[in-house]
Protein backbone atom coordinates (compact mmCIF):
# COMPACT_ATOMS: atom_id res chain seq x y z
CA UNK A 1 0.00 0.00 0.00
CA UNK A 2 2.86 2.63 1.03
CA UNK A 3 4.32 2.03 -2.57
CA UNK A 4 1.37 2.34 -4.27
CA UNK A 5 0.36 5.73 -2.00
CA UNK A 6 4.55 7.11 -3.07
CA UNK A 7 3.75 5.97 -6.66
CA UNK A 8 0.20 8.09 -6.88
CA UNK A 9 2.40 10.78 -5.25
CA UNK A 10 5.17 11.14 -7.74
CA UNK A 11 2.70 10.45 -10.48
CA UNK A 12 0.80 13.65 -9.26
CA UNK A 13 3.82 15.32 -9.21
CA UNK A 14 4.56 14.68 -12.99
CA UNK A 15 0.61 15.65 -14.00
CA UNK A 16 0.60 19.05 -11.79
CA UNK A 17 4.13 20.63 -12.90
CA UNK A 18 3.18 21.09 -16.40
CA UNK A 19 -0.43 21.98 -16.08
CA UNK A 20 1.07 24.52 -13.76
CA UNK A 21 3.74 25.82 -15.81
CA UNK A 22 1.87 25.92 -19.27
CA UNK A 23 -1.09 28.20 -17.05
CA UNK A 24 2.13 30.48 -16.04
CA UNK A 25 3.06 30.79 -20.18
CA UNK A 26 -0.65 31.09 -21.38
CA UNK A 27 -1.33 33.90 -18.70
CA UNK A 28 2.24 35.89 -19.31
CA UNK A 29 0.10 38.63 -21.44
CA UNK A 30 -1.40 39.18 -18.11
CA UNK A 31 1.03 40.16 -15.77
CA UNK A 32 1.55 42.96 -14.27
CA UNK A 33 5.35 41.93 -12.25
CA UNK A 34 7.48 39.22 -13.17
CA UNK A 35 10.37 38.57 -10.32
CA UNK A 36 13.84 36.52 -9.90
CA UNK A 37 15.01 36.19 -6.70
CA UNK A 38 17.92 34.75 -5.00
CA UNK A 39 18.45 33.87 -1.63
CA UNK A 40 20.75 32.44 1.31
CA UNK A 41 19.85 31.79 4.90
CA UNK A 42 19.84 28.83 7.55
CA UNK A 43 17.47 25.59 8.11
CA UNK A 44 15.93 24.37 11.51
CA UNK A 45 14.67 21.10 10.81
CA UNK A 46 12.25 18.93 12.91
CA UNK A 47 13.09 16.09 14.86
CA UNK A 48 13.26 12.66 12.67
CA UNK A 49 10.29 10.76 13.86
CA UNK A 50 8.19 7.69 13.29
CA UNK A 51 11.43 5.60 12.55
CA UNK A 52 10.86 1.90 10.97
CA UNK A 53 12.68 -0.54 9.46
CA UNK A 54 10.78 -3.74 7.51
CA UNK A 55 12.87 -6.06 5.96
CA UNK A 56 11.77 -8.17 2.84
CA UNK A 57 10.37 -11.36 5.73
CA UNK A 58 8.12 -8.54 7.07
CA UNK A 59 10.13 -8.51 10.09
CA UNK A 60 10.10 -4.62 11.73
CA UNK A 61 11.82 -2.55 13.72
CA UNK A 62 11.20 0.93 14.95
CA UNK A 63 13.98 3.43 16.29
CA UNK A 64 13.79 6.67 18.63
CA UNK A 65 13.37 9.85 17.35
CA UNK A 66 16.33 11.41 16.34
CA UNK A 67 17.38 15.26 15.85
CA UNK A 68 19.10 16.51 12.57
CA UNK A 69 21.31 19.72 12.29
CA UNK A 70 20.68 22.84 11.27
CA UNK A 71 22.59 24.28 7.98
CA UNK A 72 23.68 26.08 5.48
CA UNK A 73 20.68 26.79 2.81
CA UNK A 74 20.56 28.58 -0.26
CA UNK A 75 17.72 28.75 -3.38
CA UNK A 76 16.26 30.20 -6.09
CA UNK A 77 12.48 31.88 -7.07
CA UNK A 78 10.80 33.44 -10.24
CA UNK A 79 7.12 34.24 -9.92
CA UNK A 80 4.79 36.53 -11.67
CA UNK A 81 1.90 38.92 -10.43
CA UNK A 82 -1.48 39.37 -12.30
CA UNK A 83 -2.18 42.75 -13.79
CA UNK A 84 -6.08 42.29 -13.34
CA UNK A 85 -5.69 41.21 -9.80
CA UNK A 86 -2.27 43.04 -8.59
CA UNK A 87 -2.42 41.14 -4.87
CA UNK A 88 -2.37 37.61 -6.82
CA UNK A 89 0.45 36.02 -8.13
CA UNK A 90 2.27 32.21 -8.24
CA UNK A 91 5.82 31.58 -7.70
CA UNK A 92 8.31 28.66 -8.00
CA UNK A 93 10.91 28.74 -6.04
CA UNK A 94 14.02 25.81 -5.74
CA UNK A 95 16.24 25.52 -2.26
CA UNK A 96 18.18 22.91 -0.89
CA UNK A 97 20.23 22.17 2.75
CA UNK A 98 21.88 19.18 4.10
CA UNK A 99 20.99 18.50 7.64
CA UNK A 100 22.99 15.31 8.75
CA UNK A 101 22.00 13.85 12.40
CA UNK A 102 25.31 13.48 14.20
CA UNK A 103 26.20 10.55 16.15
CA UNK A 104 23.69 10.58 19.23
CA UNK A 105 21.71 8.96 21.92
CA UNK A 106 19.08 6.43 20.06
CA UNK A 107 17.38 3.12 21.04
CA UNK A 108 15.69 0.46 18.71
CA UNK A 109 12.88 -2.57 19.33
CA UNK A 110 12.84 -4.84 17.16
CA UNK A 111 15.24 -6.40 14.75
CA UNK A 112 15.45 -5.44 11.62
CA UNK A 113 18.61 -3.86 9.88
CA UNK A 114 20.76 -1.30 11.96
CA UNK A 115 17.48 -1.40 14.21
CA UNK A 116 18.97 -4.29 16.10
CA UNK A 117 16.76 -3.95 19.33
CA UNK A 118 19.05 -2.19 21.55
CA UNK A 119 20.16 1.29 23.12
CA UNK A 120 23.12 2.92 21.62
CA UNK A 121 23.74 5.71 19.03
CA UNK A 122 22.88 6.79 15.48
CA UNK A 123 24.60 8.74 12.65
CA UNK A 124 22.86 9.17 9.37
CA UNK A 125 25.02 11.10 6.26
CA UNK A 126 22.56 13.48 4.41
CA UNK A 127 24.26 14.64 1.19
CA UNK A 128 21.03 16.96 0.21
CA UNK A 129 17.51 17.74 0.57
CA UNK A 130 16.22 19.61 -2.72
CA UNK A 131 12.82 21.28 -2.41
CA UNK A 132 10.81 22.50 -5.37
CA UNK A 133 8.00 24.36 -4.38
CA UNK A 134 4.70 25.37 -6.60
CA UNK A 135 2.64 28.14 -4.66
CA UNK A 136 0.08 30.42 -4.65
CA UNK A 137 0.59 33.88 -3.43
CA UNK A 138 -0.99 36.87 -2.27
CA UNK A 139 0.77 40.34 -1.23
CA UNK A 140 -0.12 43.85 -0.23
CA UNK A 141 -0.25 46.38 -3.31
CA UNK A 142 2.56 48.74 -4.02
CA UNK A 143 -0.45 51.44 -2.78
CA UNK A 144 -0.54 49.42 0.35
CA UNK A 145 3.32 49.19 0.56
CA UNK A 146 4.01 52.89 0.69
CA UNK A 147 1.64 53.13 3.83
CA UNK A 148 3.54 50.30 5.68
CA UNK A 149 7.28 52.42 5.43
CA UNK A 150 7.80 50.46 2.12
CA UNK A 151 7.77 47.21 3.60
CA UNK A 152 5.52 44.43 1.55
CA UNK A 153 4.27 41.62 2.99
CA UNK A 154 3.29 38.12 1.34
CA UNK A 155 2.14 34.68 1.92
CA UNK A 156 2.27 31.46 -0.11
CA UNK A 157 0.61 28.30 0.20
CA UNK A 158 1.09 25.15 -2.42
CA UNK A 159 3.39 22.02 -2.24
CA UNK A 160 6.98 21.13 -2.16
CA UNK A 161 8.42 18.49 -4.29
CA UNK A 162 10.85 17.64 -1.10
CA UNK A 163 14.18 15.66 -3.05
CA UNK A 164 16.38 13.59 -0.14
CA UNK A 165 19.59 12.29 -1.15
CA UNK A 166 21.25 9.88 1.63
CA UNK A 167 24.51 8.32 2.35
CA UNK A 168 25.64 5.96 4.96
CA UNK A 169 23.40 5.28 8.36
CA UNK A 170 26.05 3.76 11.48
CA UNK A 171 24.78 2.25 14.52
CA UNK A 172 27.40 2.67 17.59
CA UNK A 173 26.90 0.98 21.26
CA UNK A 174 26.51 2.96 24.14
CA UNK A 175 30.02 3.11 24.14
CA UNK A 176 30.44 4.38 21.07
CA UNK A 177 31.79 1.67 19.31
CA UNK A 178 31.06 1.14 15.62
CA UNK A 179 27.91 -1.89 15.59
CA UNK A 180 26.50 -2.03 11.86
CA UNK A 181 25.70 0.36 8.91
CA UNK A 182 23.97 0.49 5.69
CA UNK A 183 24.00 2.38 2.58
CA UNK A 184 20.37 4.34 2.03
CA UNK A 185 18.86 5.15 -1.33
CA UNK A 186 17.33 8.70 -2.26
CA UNK A 187 13.48 9.71 -1.99
CA UNK A 188 10.95 11.75 -3.30
CA UNK A 189 7.90 12.86 -1.35
CA UNK A 190 5.23 15.34 -1.73
CA UNK A 191 4.23 17.65 0.85
CA UNK A 192 2.70 21.34 2.00
CA UNK A 193 4.87 24.30 1.66
CA UNK A 194 4.07 27.38 3.36
CA UNK A 195 6.00 30.48 2.38
CA UNK A 196 6.09 34.06 4.47
CA UNK A 197 8.01 37.20 4.00
CA UNK A 198 8.91 41.08 3.57
CA UNK A 199 10.00 42.53 0.54
CA UNK A 200 11.42 45.78 0.65
CA UNK A 201 12.27 47.73 -2.04
CA UNK A 202 15.72 49.03 -2.97
CA UNK A 203 15.13 50.66 -6.29
CA UNK A 204 12.57 50.29 -8.54
CA UNK A 205 13.30 47.04 -10.45
CA UNK A 206 14.90 46.12 -7.08
CA UNK A 207 13.89 44.45 -3.73
CA UNK A 208 15.46 42.95 -0.56
CA UNK A 209 13.71 40.67 0.87
CA UNK A 210 13.56 38.22 4.14
CA UNK A 211 10.90 35.13 3.94
CA UNK A 212 10.35 31.60 6.05
CA UNK A 213 9.69 28.30 4.30
CA UNK A 214 8.36 25.44 6.18
CA UNK A 215 7.62 21.66 4.59
CA UNK A 216 7.53 18.38 5.87
CA UNK A 217 6.85 14.93 4.28
CA UNK A 218 7.08 10.74 4.85
CA UNK A 219 9.92 9.23 3.28
CA UNK A 220 10.96 5.93 2.32
CA UNK A 221 14.61 4.53 1.77
CA UNK A 222 15.95 1.20 1.04
CA UNK A 223 19.25 0.61 2.81
CA UNK A 224 21.92 -1.78 1.02
CA UNK A 225 21.36 -4.56 3.75
CA UNK A 226 17.85 -5.17 1.82
CA UNK A 227 16.05 -3.43 4.69
CA UNK A 228 13.13 -0.90 4.11
CA UNK A 229 13.46 2.51 6.12
CA UNK A 230 10.36 5.18 6.32
CA UNK A 231 10.58 7.99 8.73
CA UNK A 232 8.75 11.34 9.04
CA UNK A 233 11.07 14.77 8.42
CA UNK A 234 10.51 18.27 7.94
CA UNK A 235 12.52 21.70 8.55
CA UNK A 236 11.77 25.32 8.59
CA UNK A 237 14.08 27.83 6.60
CA UNK A 238 14.68 31.26 7.07
CA UNK A 239 16.29 33.02 3.66
CA UNK A 240 17.38 36.39 3.01
CA UNK A 241 17.93 37.73 -0.35
CA UNK A 242 17.41 40.23 -3.50
CA UNK A 243 15.26 40.25 -6.31
CA UNK A 244 14.50 41.69 -9.55
CA UNK A 245 11.43 42.59 -10.96
CA UNK A 246 10.78 43.11 -14.89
Amino acid sequence: WRRREMSFKKLAVFLLVPVFSLSMIFNQSAFAESYIGLGLGVSLPQDVTDIKGTTAAGVAGTGTDVSADDAFSYGIKAGHYFNSVPWFGVEMNIYQRDNDVDQQTATATGTAGILNGTAGQLKVDVNSVTTIGFLAMVRATEEQSKNLLNLQPYFGLGFGVNIIDLGEASTFTAAGAANGSTNLESDTNVGILVSAGLNYKIYDNLKAYGEYKYTDGSFESKGSDGVTYEYDAGDSNLMFGVAYNF
